[in-house]
C-alpha cells in the first residue's frame, strides 16, 4: 500500500491546484498537472528502456523518480503561483503561458534525468 501511495503522491497537486487557482483556470490547471504527472512517468520509462535507470552521467545520487518528483513539484508550484497572481488573464493567453511553461519544464527535466 505504501508503494502505491508513493508512486502516485504527485496526485496531491490536483486538489491543491483546484483550490489555488481562480474559477476560470481550473480546467487548464487540471490538464497541466495531469500532463506533468504522465510526462514524468513517460520520461522515466524512456530512460529505463534505454538502459540508464539512474541517469546517463550518474552525477545525482537520487533515482529518476525522486528527481522528477522534485522538479515537477517545483514546476507545478511555480505554475500555481503564476496562475493565482494572474486572475484576469484571458483563456488563450493562459493556455499559451501554460504550454510555454510545460515545454520549458520538459526540456529542463530531461536534462535532470540525464544527470
Amino acid at each position: 500500500m505504501q508503494s502505491l501511495i508513493y508512486q502516485w503522491i504527485d496526485l496531491l497537486w490536483l486538489p491543491i491546484g483546484l483550490i489555488a487557482v481562480h474559477k476560470g483556470q481550473r480546467i487548464k490547471t487540471t490538464i497541466f498537472i495531469l500532463t506533468c504527472i504522465f510526462t514524468l512517468r513517460t520520461q522515466i520509462e524512456l530512460m529505463e528502456s534505454t538502459g540508464y535507470p539512474d541517469g546517463i552521467l550518474k552525477l545525482v545520487p537520487l533515482g529518476l523518480y525522486e528527481r522528477g518528483l522534485i522538479f515537477y513539484g517545483l514546476l507545478i508550484m511555480l505554475f500555481l503561483i503564476l496562475a493565482h497572481l494572474s486572475p484576469n488573464t484571458k483563456g488563450v493567453i493562459f493556455l499559451a503561458a501554460s504550454l510555454s511553461l510545460y515545454i520549458l519544464g520538459f526540456c529542463i527535466s530531461m536534462l535532470f534525468m540525464v544527470l
